[in-house]
Formats: structure tokens, C-alpha cells, sequence
């Protein structure tokens, strides 16, 4: 059978048009990502970033940058406002709300401020913010188009300290797909489609922000610790292979101490569910640890107790080299851990 000569023809016509097309495909996808890649809000570099305040329609956040001998970390203020409650008619009530025209009106919103550390978190929002860079431009848009970016009525404002020069960002609606956000440059008036975990992070910092690790450093860089309490103290050394370290006694390093162990673990699993801006009064340190590694003092843990409160029972707080601030901690896990230091050091 004889294959007519133009289907050849169509044949190779065909081939050489979906080459072409890979080929364009693949320049405008390139192209594409590249121009993402290359939209810069504004310029700047994370350790410029000075001050990081967002104001939404719930919530105020500001990030205070500071810096010590550990490295850069971040105090953060958050005030949480609560409407008050709607007052509610008893349909079956003769008298309606005028039986109770004594009693004082809960009209007044209620804010709650709290502070709190941010060291990792708080760093790399700052890498995010500076520079800027959107996922996509979508450039000026009229008045009338802003409900569709969810800037007519936005979610809150971004403002950046670069150096002393403030930068503004509108924070709008969602993008399609709900991942990330749209968002205006108030210096501008352009607009970009930003990552949403910026929103994210400003809008839920209690969180995505709180600083809840208590070092930087790893177990494995572990090779001593000094536990004190009171006048007492004892030694303990880090032994074992990578991977199955156990405390011991300096006297019989190779011999794991279940004891010093477990208290150990105990202290480890401490972790602030919320920080104070100023050192507690009136407090007793439990027990204080230093930790050594191959380089020498690698940090420290204090564990506090403070005075009864209401509930006749006293919180406790903990601070770290890199938590500086006083964290609350459960009382449950850490009156066990003060009941057990006893045993710990004789």
C-alpha cells in the first residue's frame, strides 16, 4: 500500500509546529517567572528593618527591633480589641430592659494588651519585608475596582521602618485561591499580589510569632550542664553517641542517670505561653541550669516562682538567653519540676 506524499508532508508540518509551540510555552512560562521574581515592592535589607507595625480592624501589632551579644530578636506589642456583648431582650419579660436601668451597661470595647518575644519567626518576617517582593504587579487600579481587591474596605495597614523611612502597605483580599493576599503601596498607589503568610503572621502573632523555642543551639551541641539551686549545685555531663545522648554524673560519664534524665526532660518541655514586659517582683528562682558546649557557655535557663496570686497558687516564669524576657509557664509541669530539684542536687 502507497502512502499518498503529502501526508508526509502534514506529518513534518505537524512536528515542526509543536516544537515551536514547546519552545513558546516554555520562553513564556520562563519569561513569567522571572518577571515575578523580579517585582520589588521596595528595596531594603532585613537588617534595616527597624520597626514592624500592623493595624487591622481587631488588632494593633508592633515588632521593636533590638540586638545584644546573642543576635537580632524582636519585642512585640499586641492590642486585641473585644466589641462588648449585645444586649439581649427576655421576650418573656413584662418589664423588658427597664427592670434593670440600675444596673451598669457593659457598652465600652474591652483591649487586651500583651507583650512577647520573637527571635525566629520575628527575624525572618523581617527577610520577607525587606526587600519586598510581590508574587505578581497589577499596577493602578480606579476607585470603583477596589471592592474587587478587597481594599475598599481593607484588612489592615503594614507599616515598615527602613532606616528611619517609613513604608506603607494597604492589606486587601484574598487572591484566587486564598493563599495569598492583594495589597496597595500607599507611596504609590500600585498594587500586588503579596504572600499571604505576611497577613498571616501580623494577624495571628500570638501564634506564629511568640517565641517558643528556648535556645538556638541543639541537644547534640550539649556537653555539660551546671544545675543550682540555692546554695546547691551539681555537675552533669552529656555522653553517648549522636543521636542516644544521656546524662550522666562527671564521676561515670558512660553510666546514663534515669533520674537526672527525666528531670531533665521535664525542664526541657517548659515552653512560655505568654511573656512580661518587666522582670516579675517578689519572685524566688527555683533553680537556674548552665549549659556548656564544645566552645564553652552556650546559654541558660532560670526557672522562677512568684507570689501567691488569686487562685492561692504562684505562676511561674522562665528566661533564657535567648528568650530575655520572663515567659509564663504551665504551673502544673513546672511544680514538678521544682518538687523533683531536690533530689537532683544534695
Amino acid at each position: 500500500m502507497r502512502l499518498d506524499r503529502s501526508f508526509f508532508v502534514h506529518l513534518g508540518l505537524l512536528g515542526v509546529a509543536a516544537v515551536f509551540a514547546v519552545l513558546v510555552w516554555t520562553r513564556d512560562k520562563t519569561a513569567a517567572a522571572l518577571s515575578t521574581m523580579d517585582v520589588t515592592v521596595w528595596a531594603g535589607r532585613a537588617e534595616d528593618v527597624e520597626h514592624i507595625a500592623f493595624e487591622g480592624k481587631s488588632r494593633k501589632v508592633v515588632l521593636e527591633a533590638k540586638k545584644d551579644k546573642e543576635g537580632r530578636y524582636f519585642v512585640g506589642t499586641m492590642e486585641r480589641t473585644t466589641p462588648p456583648p449585645e444586649k439581649k431582650e427576655n421576650p418573656h419579660d413584662p418589664h423588658g430592659d427597664d427592670a434593670h436601668d440600675d444596673e451598669p451597661a457593659d457598652t465600652e470595647p474591652k483591649v487586651k494588651t500583651s507583650t512577647f518575644v520573637s527571635v525566629g519567626a520575628g527575624n525572618k518576617l523581617a527577610e520577607v519585608l525587606a526587600p519586598l517582593k510581590a508574587l505578581r504587579a497589577v499596577g493602578r487600579i480606579a476607585d470603583d475596582r477596589a471592592s474587587e481587591f478587597g481594599l475598599a474596605e481593607p484588612e489592615g495597614t503594614l507599616t515598615v521602618k527602613l532606616r528611619g523611612a517609613e513604608k506603607k502597605l494597604v492589606i486587601g483580599g484574598m487572591t484566587p485561591g486564598g493563599a495569598d493576599r492583594y495589597a496597595r503601596d500607599e507611596a504609590t498607589g500600585e498594587v500586588y499580589a503579596i504572600k499571604g503568610d505576611i497577613y498571616r503572621d501580623l494577624d495571628t502573632a500570638e501564634s506564629r510569632l511568640m517565641e517558643r523555642d528556648l535556645h538556638e543551639w541543639k541537644d547534640v551541641d550539649l556537653t555539660r550542664a551546671r544545675v543550682i539551686a540555692g546554695d546547691k549545685r551539681r555537675e552533669l555531663v552529656r555522653s553517648g553517641d549522636e543521636g542516644k545522648k544521656v546524662w550522666a554524673d562527671p564521676a561515670s560519664p558512660d553510666q546514663k542517670d534515669e533520674t537526672v534524665g527525666n528531670w531533665m526532660s521535664k525542664l526541657d518541655r517548659l515552653r512560655p505561653t505568654e511573656y512580661v514586659a518587666a522582670a516579675p517582683e517578689q519572685t524566688q528562682v527555683v533553680v537556674r541550669v548552665e549549659y556548656t558546649g564544645a566552645s564553652g557557655d552556650i546559654g541558660f535557663l532560670e526557672l522562677v516562682k512568684g507570689p501567691p496570686g488569686a487562685s492561692g497558687k504562684p505562676d511561674y516564669f522562665l528566661v533564657t538567653e535567648r528568650t530575655r524576657l520572663h515567659g509564663k509557664v504551665p504551673s502544673g509541669l513546672a511544680e514538678q519540676v521544682e518538687q523533683d530539684v531536690g533530689a537532683l542536687v544534695k
